[in-house]
Order: structure tokens, then C-alpha cells, then sequence
């Protein structure tokens, strides 16, 4: 589990060396979180390597690209919805049963 540690900006300032070799003795998941009043926004000092580690993964991500779902023996079709929904309605009426074959 990542260790952080929060840290207010205006104390960090005279305490940036020690806090750098806090981050640089620590485990690569180690990070000072440089908080600043009135901001949402904060500044992480981690490590170069845990920096590449995640920009890796993230570029690693960004390349995946997801295959649409398929169902085996799906097909394909260049109809416009429309022509495709009219078509399968009349393929629909064609199979379905009429009242007088029913009675016959």
C-alpha cells in the first residue's frame, strides 16, 4: 500500500531536503503530498522511478484498444437500421402463423 504523507507547503519549504530523502530511502510507493491552502490541486514528490512506473502504465493503457463483442457466428450488415428493422419485421409477419392455418 502507497505510504503518503501530507505535508502543509508553507512547512515544507525549509523541510524539502529532509522530505526529498524521506522519499528517496523509502519504498518506491513512498510520496509527500505538498498541500497549499485555499487549492485543491497539491504537489506529489515521489520518486523518479515510481514517476516512469505509472506514466508506463498509463501509456500501457492508453494503447489497449478493446475489441468490440462479437457472439460466435454473428453477422454483419451494411442495411441502414431502418431497411434492417423493416426487414426482419416482414421476415417476422412471413413465419408467423395466420389464424386460418391455425384452424385448418
Amino acid at each position: 500500500m502507497a505510504k503518503r504523507i501530507k505535508v502543509p507547503m508553507s512547512s515544507a519549504r525549509g523541510r524539502l531536503f529532509e522530505l526529498a530523502d524521506l522519499v528517496r530511502q523509502s519504498g518506491d510507493d513512498t510520496a509527500v503530498v505538498f498541500e497549499h491552502r485555499g487549492s485543491k490541486d497539491h504537489v506529489v514528490l515521489v520518486r523518479e522511478a515510481r514517476l516512469d512506473y505509472l506514466e508506463a502504465r498509463v501509456a500501457a493503457l492508453e494503447r489497449r484498444v478493446e475489441k468490440p463483442f462479437t457472439v460466435r457466428g454473428s453477422l454483419t450488415t451494411n442495411l441502414p437500421d431502418k431497411d434492417l428493422d423493416e426487414l426482419l419485421r416482414q421476415i417476422r409477419r412471413e413465419w408467423t402463423p395466420t389464424s386460418s392455418k391455425k384452424a385448418g
